[in-house]
């Protein structure tokens, strides 16, 4: 009895994730696609990442605003704050605090509901880091470039699932032993959420038509 239980809870709502989501649903031939243009997606989640320079492993809180112009191009603002690191004896400069911000352009690849997408985003890195003893924090501007590559599964018209590894490139200068290399890997994984604002032009035909027709 238990048993049979256990397997009536699991099977029922895998039943009803199928048959809400489309191309979960064996008796659905068609998928439908949730990339389309005019979508706009968000997320934030916790990236871990390698201090290229530092030898450190740090943490991150990430989110990424994106706007889909087409259904192979987009607009992306990123930003990354800092967390905290483990740091080896070797490190020059330990952030005390530090934030990124990006904006770039992505070229999308794949069909229907996977998509991989890769792009280029100019930003700027903000740092403020403990100098010595004496002169205590210093912080500095320093502009940016970050290069992503990544993947997307669109499961639903509302959430999509995605992981993608970013390269940042920033060179702190202007402190006491010169400049100073913040060259960083970073990951991050999630579920991100979307909402199309604009119209297919298959659902305008239909509102047209449904305007013209003679009401009775």
């Amino acid at each position: 009895m238990v048993k049979n239980f256990f397997v009536i809870l699991i099977i029922v709502p895998l039943q009803l994730f199928s048959q809400e989501f489309p191309g979960l649903n064996p008796n659905k031939n068609e998928l439908t696609s949730y990339f389309n243009p005019g979508l706009i997606k968000a997320s934030a989640t916790i990236s871990p990442s390698r201090m290229l320079q530092n030898s450190a492993n740090s943490i991150n809180l990430s989110g990424f605003l994106e706007y889909v112009v087409d259904k192979n191009y987009s607009f992306r603002g990123d930003v990354i704050q800092f967390i905290d690191a483990g740091y080896s004896s070797k490190s020059l400069i330990e952030p005390i605090f530090q934030n990124r911000l990006f904006f770039g352009a992505f070229r999308h690849f794949g069909k229907q509901n996977l998509k991989f997408y890769t792009g280029l985003q100019m930003g700027t890195t903000v740092t403020t880091y403990n100098q010595s003893f004496y002169t205590g924090n210093r912080t500095h501007v320093a502009p940016s470039f970050a290069v992503k590559s990544g993947v997307s599964y669109y499961v639903w018209k509302y959430f999509h699932f995605f992981a993608d590894l970013t390269y940042v490139n920033s060179t702190l200068r202007g402190t006491s032993f010169g400049s100073h290399k913040m060259d960083e890997l970073i990951l991050s994984a999630g579920l991100g959420f979307q909402i199309n604002v604009k119209k297919s032009k298959s659902r305008q035909r239909i509102e047209q038509i449904q305007s013209k027709s003679p009401k009775f």
